[in-house]
């Protein structure tokens, strides 16, 4: 089984099966025979002793893998089915001739599902896109209702392989996916996430050549030692790690601006300021006296403190109020080269029809990026990857959408996307942390996307060491900061 580094829309998967059939000459029925090999393989390992088998197959070349699944599995002993959804005149190629090898077995064809110690999805594959048809939608229903585990054939049927949007309501809800050649973007962002179960995965023995000519989005890595952020120099001083200036904290939202300063410091930042309500400097002051508070009002003229700052964070507790739209469009006129929007910025962004600096990063969750798009967050959830492309093409600079498998885009391009997934970051003020965390690395290292990735992955890291830590208990956004390890 292979590591994932890679991940691939259905388009990118489709070429590389191209380029290592038609240019690397691996005939794709030997393909598609190695890809059922890994999945019988696989299903022995995890359920040794399986009695029985059913295969619900389509017609496409998800339904031949399963084919080749059912032959060996009937080669093994095992009491094997399939079950034929799609009309098999519609086979072609590999699929049609892994068809014709099956029926060389006694394996019976059904018509309705039977109970089976393992289920087998074969439905459909990374071609899979708009409505599901009403007889593929029944058998989906009938494999979730089986209540046998069930292994999904390189993608759950009902979840779009390039964006993790649902093509049904509910999908095939996959104990086990495993997947083939290349790893599927949608399995890992979007609401496809749950429906997908363990993931295994292996390239088929392609060579790595094939894979230099498609670019894919890279994972962040969960699994480095290394920090993601360059240790301190033994000698260095404060100013070396960036003046970081967080501008919120409305009535009633002082604590956004705390979270973040704090998280700002834990990640290394030289120097905090806040600027904020009057009334949030005493509980401020007397909680991390580390940071530097300041009070301003509508009239306070914000221009020193926005030169001496490497980033400016602006958003966590801003309001719609005069008050943080003031600020607001005050930082702006300054032009700043490095600042952080969240929150309420964002809505201000949008509404003002503001021009962010080119040194921007955005870090809406999927509500704040379905306000900044004009759609509803239904709508964002369901295609991911493309919103956070086109926010970050609409607005010329780095976005992060955030979410289970959080997305970091650029000028139109995505790069990279999170693998930390946990619910512990679901949490009031997680948003904040986020803010300061992206803020203190963008002052670090100069770099929005490196700042992005940087602060995506301590954020996720921070939030299961939080879960560890806390088992049983709720963990709150202080947590995650406590947790934080640069």
């Amino acid at each position: 089984m292979g590591l994932i580094s890679q991940v691939y829309t259905a388009d990118e998967c489709r070429e590389l099966d191209r380029l290592a059939i038609e240019e690397h000459d691996i005939p794709g029925y030997t393909l598609m025979q190695r890809a059922g090999a890994f999945v019988f393989t696989t299903m022995q390992d995890r359920w040794p002793g399986i009695q029985s088998l059913l295969v619900v197959a389509g017609s496409g070349n998800n339904a031949g893998d399963g084919y080749v699944i059912a032959t060996l599995a009937h080669q093994a002993g095992i009491d094997t089915k399939v079950l034929q959804v799609g009309a098999t005149k519609r086979l072609r190629g590999d699929a049609l001739l892994a068809w014709e090898q099956l029926q060389q077995t006694e394996v019976a064809i059904v018509d309705d599902l039977t109970h089976a110690d393992l289920v087998v999805d074969a439905l459909l594959g990374t071609g899979a896109h708009g409505a599901v048809a009403s007889d593929y939608e029944d058998a989906i229903a009938q494999i979730n209702n089986s209540h046998s585990p069930i292994v999904a054939v390189d993608v759950p049927s009902g979840v779009d392989a390039s964006n993790g949007g649902l093509l049904t309501e509910n999908p095939v809800d996959a104990e086990l996916t495993c997947m083939f050649i290349s790893a599927k973007l949608g399995l890992f962002t979007g609401p496809g996430l749950r429906y997908r179960g363990d993931l295994v995965f292996t390239d088929l023995g392609v060579p790595p050549e094939v894979y230099r000519n498609v670019s894919g989005v890279p994972l962040l890595d969960t699994t480095s030692k290394r920090p993601v952020l360059p240790p301190r120099d033994a000698l260095a001083h404060k100013y070396q790690f960036g003046h970081v200036v967080v501008v919120g904290g409305d009535y009633g939202m002082g604590g956004a601006v705390i979270l973040a300063a704090e998280a700002a410091l834990r990640t290394g930042a030289g120097l905090v300021t806040v600027l904020t309500r009057n009334e949030n400097v005493p509980a401020i002051l007397s909680r991390t006296p580390e940071v530097m508070a300041v009070g301003v009002d509508e009239s306070t003229d914000l221009s020193s403190y926005v030169e001496r700052a490497d980033v400016i964070a602006i958003g966590p507790g801003l309001g719609q109020d005069s008050w943080g739209s003031s600020l607001l469009k005050k930082v702006f006129a300054q032009q700043p080269d490095c600042c952080v929007l969240d929150a309420d910025a964002l809505r201000a962004l949008k509404s003002h029809r503001w021009r962010v600096p080119v040194g921007c990063i955005l870090t809406p969750h999927p509500g704040e990026a379905a306000f900044m798009s004009g759609v509803s967050t239904s709508e964002v959830q369901a295609d991911r990857p493309n919103f956070a492309k086109d926010l970050s093409r609409d607005y010329g600079c780095t976005v992060i959408l955030k979410g289970p498998g959080t997305l970091i885009a650029s000028q139109g391009q995505l790069c990279s996307i999170s693998q930390w997934i946990n619910g512990s970051l679901a949490t009031a003020g997680s948003g904040d942390v986020l803010t300061g965390i992206v803020a203190a690395a963008y002052a670090r290292s100069g770099n929005p996307i490196r700042a992005a990735e940087a602060a995506v992955s301590l954020h996720g890291a921070s939030g299961s060491r939080a879960l560890r830590e806390k088992p049983g208990q709720s963990v709150i956004a202080s947590d995650l900061i406590d947790s934080i390890r640069i």
